[in-house]
């Protein structure tokens, strides 16, 4: 498959994790209350009910009450009602989950799931793979090292997603990602599921709107699995090959 079209762009910096969640750049000028207005209240900032610090909704993850009373998650930020939100890191929702933040939020006695955590990033995980079979179907994403290099090449990479079981090789060859965001946190066999394939070590994702999709949600998986590779271990490839 060829390569893309390249267009100009500026300098990127290389994420292992994606877009993380900074919590110090974060304010505490949102609205005063815990929950929204419902899905159609498009607020530019929100307030984490665990930390009680207000930042983009993009780093965080709505929960609404399902009719039982249970807690559930809100990936798309559409479900009715007033929501709450946690900013997408696993320890920040335990820690609302065991502080009682969510009832004090809501005003009522309602409960979270003992496993919705790992429902959450059970959520995260599905829909990182989904954008990337899209980007498949649409001849937006790629997969194999050759292929990966011959658009890194072509200048038309939106982002890399390397396989969080990639091993040491892999790891070695980083030096061709220079300038691209990458993502480590998907697994050889999550990856080749949903490219169809028996697994998937390299994969790049065309600039455009569905690289920064991506990267979003991998901005927020991010705070639910632990990429294995260093920053600094990445970085030092880079400096090797690049």
């Amino acid at each position: 498959m060829p390569p893309p079209r390249a267009t100009a762009r500026p300098e990127q910096t290389v994420v292992v994790q994606g877009v993380t969640v900074d919590e110090n750049a974060m304010t505490d000028t949102a609205a005063d209350l815990p929950t929204d207005g419902g899905p159609r209240d498009r607020a530019p900032e929100r307030r984490c009910i665990a930390t009680g610090q207000s930042g983009s909704p993009d780093g965080m993850i709505r929960f609404v009450v399902a009719p039982g009373g249970e807690v559930v998650a809100d990936m798309d930020g559409r479900l009715p009602g007033r929501g709450a939100w946690v900013t997408a890191r696993a320890d920040l929702l335990e820690q609302a989950i065991r502080r009682k933040a969510f009832p004090r939020a809501f005003k009522a006695p309602v409960k979270a799931g003992e496993d919705l955590i790992g429902t959450v990033e059970r959520l995260l995980t599905a829909r990182c793979l989904e954008y990337l079979g899209l980007g498949r179907r649409a001849g937006a994403v790629v997969a194999g090292y050759e292929k990966v290099r011959a658009w890194l090449d072509a200048g038309t990479v939106g982002a890399v997603s390397l396989a969080s079981d990639a091993g040491d090789v892999a790891v070695s060859r980083m030096g061709a990602l220079k300038g691209v965001p990458v993502v480590a946190l998907l697994t050889r066999d999550e990856m080749g599921r949903a490219l169809g394939r028996e697994n998937a070590v390299n994969v790049a994702i065309a600039e455009g709107r569905l690289a920064k999709r991506f990267l979003a949600e991998a901005g927020r998986l991010a705070g639910f699995r632990d990429a294995p590779y260093p920053v600094d271990r990445v970085s030092a490839g880079l400096r090797e090959n690049g």
